[in-house]
């Protein structure tokens, strides 16, 4: 059969992720260990091993993953104490006791349909765990567990998630592509409207469209008829090549948006292989001019207070603004701005 979009396959992982304080005491303990799962994938009970599904099967599985999570009610588990799998497998992991009912039926209700273990798969016994690191010595895993044999953990269980890599490549990062609130509806208000809330990482497209219409309804009613949708911009330095040569590879990338009259330059990223070689300093020259050529009165970002990248903008004529106290992991940042310079006229040309 040749393979299309709809029989290109994705990898999926049913999941019960950690949130919030949990979740950031749980990295802590994976980094300390050299658990090389952050930032692949967040803490998580894994309910359904990864298995290869095919696209145009992917919303049979969202649905039936819809109807287990609204029958199932949150629940509560306890993580820790840590236990090993060792000596067959050398992985330190959160042992996590109760709640067995609903753990055990949310796993045998996933796997099945395109969910289902492939025959291949040899069958092992459901234990819920968070893994905290694998591929320690025997030493260390002994060590680690004594260390931490105190460790205990009460977490209140309100959502089942499907994660999915979008290449069936090894080593790639693991995203949510769906999430369900368990027990199916919030009630809004007392015999009122029941609504189904889902949780993603991105919109889907009649999503993203239903947010842009509703968007600029809001936008035309408070600002009147002249105000302007929000308008995105990305500017991508690559390093050059011959005319006939397969695009150069990235150097940089900035993006943002216009709106208002501000150019909010959202991200600027370099290559650390392409730091100090001037690139920064063409991409917000070129953010600059995207700002002064749409009509924008100010260039505007927010940065690290007091960081390398605060004096870099400092340089190149940025001015702070506004403080904005422990905005990301605790750390001050800061809001800079700049008028950008209009963009030169071209000479008139005789007639």
């Amino acid at each position: 059969m040749p393979v299309t979009a709809a029989t290109r396959r994705a990898r999926l992982l049913v999941a019960l992720l950690l949130d919030g304080e949990v979740a950031s005491e749980v990295d802590g303990l994976r980094r300390a260990l050299g658990g090389g799962q952050i930032g692949r994938i967040a803490p998580h009970v894994t309910l359904v091993a990864p298995v290869n599904v095919r696209r145009d099967e992917q919303d049979e599985v969202v649905s039936a993953l819809d109807a287990l999570a609204a029958r199932t009610r949150a629940f509560e588990v306890v993580l820790g104490p840590p236990a090993t799998f060792a000596p067959g497998r050398p992985v330190l992991y959160l042992a996590v006791s109760g709640g067995d009912a609903e753990l055990d039926d949310l796993r045998r209700s996933a796997s099945v349909g395109p969910l289902a273990s492939p025959a291949s798969r040899p069958e092992r016994p459901f234990v819920p765990h968070v893994t905290l690191a694998s591929g320690m010595s025997p030493e260390l895993l002994a060590s680690a567990a004594r260390l931490l044999a105190a460790y205990e953990r009460p977490v209140v269980v309100t959502r089942l998630h499907l994660l999915a890599q979008d290449s069936l490549a090894p080593g790639r990062p693991w995203r949510v592509r769906w999430a369900g609130l368990l027990g199916g509806t919030a009630v809004v208000r007392r015999g009122g409207l029941e609504l189904d809330l889902t949780v993603a990482d991105s919109l889907d497209p009649g999503e993203a469209a239903w947010v842009s219409a509703a968007w600029q309804d809001y936008g035309r009613a408070t600002y009147g008829p002249g105000w302007r949708h929000d308008v995105p911009f990305v500017v991508v330095a690559r390093e050059r090549t011959g005319s006939f040569a397969p695009r150069g590879r990235i150097g940089g990338v900035a993006t943002g948006e216009l709106h208002g009259g501000i150019c909010e330059c959202e991200r600027l990223v370099v290559d650390p292989a392409r730091r100090g070689e001037g690139v920064g300093s063409q991409l917000l020259r070129h953010v600059e001019k995207v700002a002064a050529e749409r009509g924008c009165d100010v260039v505007r970002l927010r940065t690290l207070d007091g960081g390398r990248a605060e004096r870099f903008y400092a340089n190149r004529g940025y001015e702070r603004s506004t403080i904005l106290p422990a905005w990301r992991e605790q750390r001050d940042f800061v809001v800079m701005v700049k008028v950008p310079r209009p963009s030169p006229q071209a000479p008139a040309v005789p007639s």
